[in-house]
Formats: C-alpha cells, sequence, structure tokens
C-alpha cells in the first residue's frame, strides 16, 4: 500500500519561545520523535516535509521527499530554522494541491503550529463548496492539526475551524501539559483521525456514568438474558451475565455493541471475529465512536465535525516575533498590513516611505496629558537616526 504523507511543520519565530524551561521547537522535535515517527517511514510511504510559505502572495511553500528513514527524517526536523512569520493557511492548502497530484492509497496531512494563520485571509475564501467535495469525499485526505501551546482562545478556535473546514481533526497540546500528557494526547489523535493504522483501536471509553440495571431493565432494550450468556460462552462477553445481579454503565454498553454486531447486523461469525480482531478486549466500544469501513475492511473512529466559525485575530502576526532572540532577529516588513519588526541595537536612518497610504497604529503605554506628551515624546524627522532595544 502506498501512502502519500505531508508533514507541514511552522517553522515561525514563536516556536522560539518556551515551556516550563525548553524551546517550544525542542518539545516538537521530541513529539515527532516518540509518537510521529512511529507511525511513518513503513514500506511504500512517501513522506514530504512542508515548511511555511515565506509570505501570503505567490510564494510557494517549500517541500521536500524525505528519506524514508526515521533517524534521517529526525534530524531533518532537527536542522529546521525558526525565523518567519506564519502563513499557515496557504502553506496547507499547497499540501492539498500536492495530494491531489500525487497517486496514492491513502493520503495523511499530519500539521504542527503554535499560532494562529498570518496572512488574516478568511477560510471560506479558500475553501469552497468545490475545494471540500474534492478534498475530503473524494480523496479521502486524513488530516490532524496539532496546536502546540496555543494559549490564545482566539487562535485556537480558527485553527480548529480551518481543520474542520477540510474535514480533519485539531487536537489541543496545552502549555500546561506535561511532555506525556502531550504524547498521549497525540497517540490517541493519531488514531482517531487515522493517521496511524496500528490495531487494536483504543477504547472508545474506560468508565461510564450511571446507575446499574436490572435485567429487566436490560430486557426491555431489547436482549434477552440468554443472548447476553451466549456471548459470553462464545468468549465475547467480558463478563458473566448473573440473573440475580445488576449491569453496570459500561458492562451494558459492551454487551450492547457486542449485541448489535453478532444478533442484529447479518455479518457472518467468521466476518464478525475477523472484526473484533481489531479491537480489544473487554468490548468497550460504540457506533457512534467506530465505524466499519467496508471498503478499507478496518475500524475507523468517528471525526466529529463542527461548524466553527473564524474569529480576527490582530495580534496573530507579533506572536511569531516576541519570542525570536531579538539580536539575531533580522529586519522583518510585511507589505499587507506594514507590521515593522527591526533588529535589536541596529541604527536606523528615519526617511519618508514612499507609500500611497501611510498609517499608524498607536498602543499607550498610559495616560498622559497632552502636555506630558509633548515632554516625553519627540517627533522623528526626515533624517533622523534611532536604535529599537527591546524589553
Amino acid at each position: 500500500m502506498k501512502r502519500y504523507i505531508e508533514i507541514v511543520y511552522d517553522n515561525s519565530g514563536s516556536m522560539t519561545g518556551h515551556i516550563r524551561g525548553k524551546k517550544k521547537y525542542e518539545i516538537a522535535q521530541e513529539l515527532f520523535e516518540k509518537e510521529i515517527l512511529p507511525t511513518i517511514g513503513l514500506r511504500g510511504d512517501q513522506v514530504v516535509l512542508r515548511l511555511l510559505r515565506e509570505g501570503c502572495q505567490d510564494a510557494i511553500s517549500s517541500a521536500e521527499i524525505l528519506p524514508n528513514q526515521r533517524n534521517l527524517m529526525l534530524n531533518r526536523i532537527k536542522a529546521i530554522n525558526h525565523d518567519q512569520s506564519t502563513p499557515l493557511f496557504y502553506t496547507v492548502l499547497d499540501s492539498v494541491e500536492a495530494c491531489r497530484n500525487v497517486i496514492a492509497d491513502e493520503y495523511k496531512i499530519f500539521v504542527l503550529t503554535d499560532g494562529d494563520d498570518t496572512c488574516g485571509v478568511k477560510i471560506e475564501d479558500l475553501i469552497d463548496d468545490d475545494t471540500f467535495k474534492k478534498f475530503v469525499n473524494y480523496i479521502d485526505v486524513n488530516l490532524l492539526l496539532a496546536q502546540l501551546a496555543v494559549d490564545s482562545p482566539i487562535s485556537r478556535n480558527n485553527l480548529t475551524a480551518f481543520a474542520s473546514a477540510l474535514g480533519g481533526q485539531a487536537v489541543s497540546l496545552d502549555s500546561s501539559d506535561s511532555i506525556s500528557q502531550m504524547r498521549k494526547k497525540i497517540k490517541l489523535a493519531l488514531n482517531i483521525s487515522g493517521f496511524s493504522n496500528k490495531f487494536p483501536l483504543d477504547h472508545c471509553f474506560d468508565s461510564l456514568p450511571g446507575f446499574d440495571m436490572t435485567w429487566l431493565d436490560v430486557e426491555e432494550k431489547g436482549i434477552d438474558f440468554h443472548q447476553a450468556m451466549l456471548l459470553y460462552q462464545k468468549e465475547l462477553l467480558s463478563w458473566k451475565p448473573d440473573f440475580n445481579i445488576g449491569v453496570s454503565s459500561l458492562e451494558f454498553a459492551e454487551l450492547h455493541f457486542l449485541f448489535s454486531l453478532y444478533f442484529t447486523s447479518g455479518i457472518p461469525e467468521d466476518l464478525l471475529i475477523t472484526m473484533l480482531s481489531q479491537l480489544k478486549k473487554p468490548y468497550y466500544y460504540s457506533f457512534d465512536c467506530i465505524y466499519w469501513d467496508f471498503a478499507k475492511a478496518r475500524w475507523r473512529y468517528f471525526v466529529q465535525q463542527n461548524q466553527i466559525k473564524q474569529l480576527p485575530n490582530e495580534e496573530a502576526l507579533l506572536e511569531d516575533f516576541q519570542n525570536l532572540n531579538r539580536e539575531d532577529a533580522e529586519s522583518y516588513f510585511d507589505e499587507e498590513d506594514n507590521s515593522c519588526f527591526y533588529r535589536n541595537n541596529q541604527t536606523y536612518r528615519v526617511s519618508l516611505a514612499p507609500m500611497d497610504n501611510i498609517a499608524f497604529k498607536l498602543t499607550p503605554v498610559h495616560t498622559m496629558s497632552e502636555a506630558q506628551l509633548r515632554q516625553k515624546v519627540r517627533i522623528l524627522e526626515d533624517g533622523d537616526e534611532v536604535i529599537f532595544k527591546w524589553r
């Protein structure tokens, strides 16, 4: 089986920020080594590393085919520089187009980012109905977007909305999570999204609320006691039915799942046993959590799709530069919103810019009277020299 896999990696400046003493990109590298790479690099896999576009218009994102060896993949990821903004949505769409142009049995896109898109583009302008139908329904791409320490509620909302618009799933790796918690979230998301093909599938639940049911209650739901005993005798049901002992919510969930397969589905018993071999005992699953894909002959998790609206996020661009080592950061200018970021201690000469529409955004640090402002603030004039210092 040939799988085409795109790894979209956020190489923006904000990845140099810290979480509990470790840089974000160091945590990302550990997650790749421990959880992502073990699911790829299989025989027949073609893995592509795609870095963010350099700009919002016309530029093409950088993509390279990785050697199908996990240690070499990890070495390449560790060599990435983190020094730009985040035109994330355009970059992911580059991956979509790449999937359309490659013949494979399965298509998978894994995105790791620590912030919202910085181009200010609207999702509905990028993903129309035609794109959605071809992307989700025709080539059936599994997309997983991992949000690494995205603390802004607006950014989390917009990233989740973007993943949902492409029929994919988003997982939030919170800054308060330990590395082990992040790994656990990633592992589960890889399974649910279909990115990982490993069996058996994890349980849909390990516990359920509710009171014990009597057998009269169970039989009112259409399951007879002797049918439960038959499932136990066939070594499918993990607990022995006893008419004098109540049935817990978790026990009933397993009983209902097996009863539906064995007695009501019409599936031949030999096929049913093959299907159950992809799950783990006890069978704590439900049909609103997993379904059998007859085309692929495997169980899949349902990926919940919610209608999430994108929100304006003017602060997204700043996130990429506030964590950079300012002594090493190069000057940056975004032509779309005229935002400027300057190198620490570098001297700049003030000159009139050749722009038709010059706009300024002032953010007051504290309230001053007009007289105080005149005393403390000096108006820059053509020819002045300025040194920026970051505090």
